[in-house]
């Protein structure tokens, strides 16, 4: 890809994924098994070449939806009933790995109106605030918003890992500018002006 055409690369390396663009936007990789070496090998196909600009694209974005998906999904899982699920299929036989799909209690009734239920109307805010973030948010300010507002991490914390996986450290305003853009958008969206919790000296 060209130097220009990397700027809109959408997704990034996952390793529970078997097909990938590489860092330097060369080659789209795929792992597959190869019967005569008998272990997994990766092949890679040049852009440009290989496969057009405009299947990579495609590919590169299918990816980010793959990721994403993947993450609303990890957000809503307990990690305390996988883990007991994990260890009943490790080891049904002792006490402590009781599986814990037989403990859950149906209180609402018969299979077919728990799939048939209406579920409850979503908030439009929140919907709103969704497409905001969905549609108008770039790559890296989606990752931003799931880590801060999804997973509570601090932004001194996302600060130190950013200078752990790139050698430099953003300034702590830049941090808070990330987050001040996404609110701001969103609140453009609702309809309402976002607060501003910090007045500078000198200016209005």
């Amino acid at each position: 890809m060209k130097s220009n055409d990397s700027k809109s690369r959408k997704s990034t390396y996952n390793p529970n994924r078997t097909s990938y663009l590489s860092a330097d936007g060369r080659f789209y990789c795929y792992e597959v098994w190869d019967p005569d070496q008998h272990r997994v090998v990766t092949q890679q196909l040049e852009v440009g070449r290989d496969l057009s600009l405009e299947l990579t694209l495609f590919l590169d974005s299918s990816d980010r939806d793959m990721d994403l998906n993947d993450r609303y999904q990890g957000e809503f899982r307990d990690t305390l009933f996988d883990e007991r699920s994990k260890r009943h299929q490790n080891d049904p036989g002792i006490e402590c790995a009781d599986d814990p799909w037989s403990a859950i209690t149906d209180k609402a009734g018969s299979p077919e109106d728990v799939l048939c239920a209406d579920s409850e109307p979503e908030d439009p805010m929140a919907v709103r605030v969704r497409r905001v973030i969905d549609e108008d948010c770039t790559g890296a300010q989606q990752e931003f918003f799931f880590e801060h507002f999804g997973c509570c991490t601090q932004l001194e914390e996302m600060r130190q890992a950013e200078a752990a996986r790139t050698g430099k450290l953003p300034t702590a305003a830049a941090m808070s500018n990330r987050k001040n853009k996404i609110i701001a958008r969103a609140a453009k969206a609702l309809g309402v002006e976002r607060v501003k919790r910090h007045k500078y000296p000198g200016k209005e």
